[in-house]
Parts: C-alpha cells; structure tokens; sequence
C-alpha cells in the first residue's frame, strides 16, 4: 500500500510575500507556481519581478528533520564540486509564516535530463552519463568520519565498515519488503545474493559521501548542447559510503 508523504499545503502570496521579505528584503513576488518535483516534499517556484526565481521546498511534519539534514548535506558540498548544486538561503523551522518546516534556495537553469532523453541521440545521452559520472566521482571524494547513514547532525549509528553499514541497509529493506507482503521466495533468494556478495563491500575502505538517488530526473541539462553541468538533488538522500 503506497503511503504519501508530500504535504498538501496552500501558501498565499501574502505568505510568500514575506518569505521573500526575509530572503531578499526589497524584493516583490512575481508568482509562486507549483514545480512537478519531489516525492516527499512540496516544491515551489518563487518567481520575482527584478532577478532570478528562488525555489521553496516545504516538508511534511512526519519528516520534519529532514529540513536540518538537507542544511547539513548542502554544508559538505558547499564548494567542493565543479558542478553547482543548489544554495540554502533560508531555513525555518519557527513555524511563524506557513505551518510546516521550509528551506528557501537558488533555482538552478536547465530542464530535467529525464525529460529531454526521448528527443536526444544516443551520443548526447552518452556524454550526459560520463559528466554525471565525474560529478559522482567529485562527491565521493568528500571525506566523512564514519560509515552510516547521515542525520540532523552527522552519522546516527556509525558502521565499522562498508559491510556493515551496507548489510544492515539490506535487511532494513527486506525486512520492510516481508512486512508489505512480499513474495517470500523472493525475498529469500534476494537474501541469499546479498550473503554471497557480501565480500565485495570490503572493497569500500574509506567512509565519503554518497548521493544515493543519483539519477536524470535529478539532473539538469543546460546550454546548446545538453550538459550534466547542474545537479538537482534531494539533498536529504545522501548516506555514508567510499
């Protein structure tokens, strides 16, 4: 049974008013317009009148902490990748303008690489995946203390390993797979690959930090010539692996 998370929420412009009072003291709201992005939090536009959009990302109460991991992941990347990635301008959990935790932050250019695939050639998609794969390799180099998976305020439970780490994501899922029925056949044999690969997650010795929801419908392409050259992540979807 699928659960929906993403808060249903109507912001006046009043509301988004002063949002942009508090970000860009001076500044006039243009329009707020809801952006088809993002499956657990509700993600808007903030069109001005004198310079470019801002964007605001509203989480739902259950995962309201996932506002301080988000602040926290965009800290590690802050200038440590060739490509930009979104800044936080604004984060508020008071509660005194909307109803919900919310973080205001630049809007990157570019269209969706997900939507562009069906009209590129096949040369154009090759080169899009090679430069996600260097941006990859750029966050991976990021250093982190422990291996585990990241919280409001760093790893919650660190790992002594990759294994380890990694083997417990496995039967978290599994166990969550059993629980919303299953085929338990599957889940065994699923089980059983995972014992017997198990020693290729030794291969991972240094703890950095990994974006694992890396994919075209997280990138942007911009330019003549579709380019990986802007991320779009959820910042909130990264864990702690070499």
């Amino acid at each position: 049974m699928a659960v929906t998370l993403k808060p249903t929420v109507a912001i006046s412009d009043a509301q988004a008013q002063a949002i942009v009072d508090r970000v860009a003291p001076g500044r006039r709201l243009r329009h707020l317009a809801a952006l088809l992005s993002g499956e657990i939090s509700a993600v808007f536009e903030i069109a001005l009148t004198d310079r470019p959009p801002l964007v605001l990302k509203v989480y739902p109460e259950a995962l309201h902490w996932k506002m301080r991991k988000e602040m926290l992941v965009a800290g590690l990347l802050d200038g440590r990748t060739s490509v930009p990635v979104p800044r936080i301008l604004q984060a508020d959990d008071s509660k005194s303008l909307i109803a919900l935790n919310f973080v205001v932050m630049t809007r990157l250019d570019g269209e969706s690489v997900l939507g562009l695939e069906q009209r590129l050639e096949r040369s154009q998609i090759l080169a899009i995946y090679e430069q996600m794969g260097r941006a990859l390799r750029e966050i991976h180099r990021i250093a982190m203390d422990s291996f585990g998976y990241i919280g409001t305020d760093g790893i919650v439970t660190p790992s002594t390993s990759n294994r380890a780490y990694m083997l417990s994501r496995f039967e978290r899922k599994l166990g969550g797979f059993d629980q919303f029925g299953g085929n338990p056949a599957l889940a065994a044999r699923l089980r059983s690959y995972v014992e017997r690969s198990a020693v290729l997650l030794d291969g991972c010795t240094r703890p950095s930090l990994c974006h694992y929801d890396f994919h075209t419908g997280n990138v942007l392409a911009v330019g003549d010539r579709p380019r990986a050259d802007s991320l779009l992540p959820d910042l909130e979807k990264y864990a702690m692996l070499s």
